[in-house]
C-alpha cells in the first residue's frame, strides 16, 4: 500500500528548488488575489494536454514517464517502470503489471485531484480549496492548497514560473507525511483523446484460455 501511495501521489516533479527558499507573500493583498486569479483562469484554460514528468518521493522513489490529461477528471500517467495510472472521472485506477495487481481510490481522496476539476476556484466566496501558503523566489511562485478533508488527502502545492505563467509543476504531500514532487516538461495542447486512453485493459488468462480485454 505505501508503495502504491507514493507512486499515486503522483506526478512529476524533481524540484531543484525548496519551500524553505522562497520568500511567504501576503495572502490578502490585492496583489495577491489578483496573482490567484489569474492562476485560476490559466489552470482552467488547460483542458486537453500531455507531456512528461518526472517523479520522486521523500520515500526514496523516482520515476518518469508520460502524462495526458482531460478535464474535467480524467488522467493517465504511465509510468516507465511497469506502474499505470488512470484516472476516469470517478476513481482512479492503479496498476501493478509486474504484480498483476489492480487497486482503486476515490478521488477525493488524493489532493492532486484538485487540478482535474474543470472549473477550479480558488479565490471568492465560492472557493473549492484553501489557499494555505504562497511563496515566492527565482520567478517561481508556490501555491498550496487543501481541501476540507486536508487530515485525510494531506495538501497540493502548485508549482509554476511567472513569465509567462506557466505550470512547472506540484508536490503533494499525504496523510502520512510521505511528499512527492512532480516536474512536467514539453507540455503541449491537445484537441482530443480516444475514451480508451482513459481506461486500464487487461488480459485474463484462466487455464490455457484467454478471456477478451477487460476495461476497469
Amino acid at each position: 500500500m505505501k508503495h502504491f501511495t507514493s507512486k499515486l501521489l503522483f506526478f512529476v516533479f524533481c524540484m531543484f528548488i525548496t519551500t524553505n527558499s522562497f520568500a511567504s507573500v501576503d495572502l490578502n493583498s490585492t496583489q495577491t488575489q489578483s496573482f490567484l486569479k489569474n492562476v485560476e483562469t490559466y489552470v482552467n484554460s488547460l483542458k486537453k494536454i500531455s507531456g512528461t514528468f518526472t517523479q520522486s518521493s521523500s520515500n526514496g522513489a523516482t520515476d518518469a514517464g508520460k502524462f495526458y490529461i482531460d478535464k474535467p477528471g480524467k488522467m493517465r500517467l504511465e509510468y516507465e517502470s511497469p506502474i499505470l495510472l488512470v484516472a476516469d472521472g470517478n476513481s482512479i485506477v492503479y496498476e501493478d503489471k509486474k504484480l498483476d495487481q489492480i487497486s482503486y481510490i476515490s478521488m477525493n481522496s488524493n489532493p492532486a485531484s484538485i487540478i482535474l476539476n474543470g472549473d477550479v476556484k480558488i479565490t471568492g466566496k465560492n472557493s473549492s480549496v484553501k489557499v494555505k501558503d504562497i511563496v515566492e523566489k527565482d520567478g517561481f511562485s508556490e501555491i498550496t492548497l487543501s481541501t476540507p478533508n486536508e487530515k485525510q488527502s494531506g495538501t497540493i502545492t502548485l508549482i509554476f514560473e511567472t513569465k509567462p505563467l506557466s505550470l512547472y509543476g506540484w508536490r503533494v504531500r499525504d496523510a502520512q507525511g510521505i511528499t512527492t514532487n512532480v516536474h512536467l516538461s514539453n507540455i503541449k495542447p491537445e484537441t482530443s483523446f480516444s475514451s480508451n486512453l482513459f481506461k486500464i485493459t487487461r488480459s485474463k488468462s484462466i487455464g490455457s484460455k484467454k478471456n477478451k480485454s477487460k476495461y476497469y
